[in-house]
């Protein structure tokens, strides 16, 4: 394990900053989720998580981890193609396109098109659990729960 040098205290809420050094070189952005793992009894590892969707289109079938990301089967055939003409290349709309009408061009936050993808695993599933729904969209269950309050909190669910 590599020594930063770099300390941090945990304040009253039990909160620590990641140092900003770090965050950069670790491709880390505000809101990206983390994942804690114990190694041993007295080492805590803090990775970025990355789900297992596509890093392209958001699908979660047929997906394979290729050069550090997970692509589905569609993709990586049409990454294998560069000579595709534009519009065989581009998928008709996603999801998070139809339900806002926002065009190719517009900006989304991460957690708003979260949002929008649970609202519909939502609506596909509307008997699953936290837990189906966690793994549905390949999320933690505590960031369903952080999804499902921001839609309680706009009237949605």
């Amino acid at each position: 394990m590599k020594d930063t040098g770099m300390i941090r205290s945990l304040d009253s809420l039990g909160r620590i900053v990641v140092p900003v050094e770090i965050r950069m070189t670790r491709n880390i952005d505000i809101g990206d989720p983390i994942e804690f793992f114990i190694l041993d009894d007295e080492v805590i590892v803090l990775r970025k998580y990355t789900s297992t969707e596509c890093t392209f289109c958001r699908s979660l079938d047929h997906v394979t981890y290729y050069k550090d990301q997970f692509i589905c089967s569609g993709c990586l055939k049409e990454l294998g193609n560069p000579q595709r003409r534009e519009e065989e290349s581009l998928p008709a709309q996603t999801y998070a396109e139809e339900s806002s009408g926002q065009s190719r061009g517009g900006r989304r936050t991460k957690t708003e098109e979260m949002t929008l993808r649970l609202e519909k695993a939502m609506a596909e599933h509307p008997y699953a659990n936290q837990k189906e729904l966690a793994d549905v969209l390949g999320i933690s269950q505590a960031r369903v729960s952080q999804l499902k309050r921001k839609l309680s909190a706009a009237g949605k669910a």
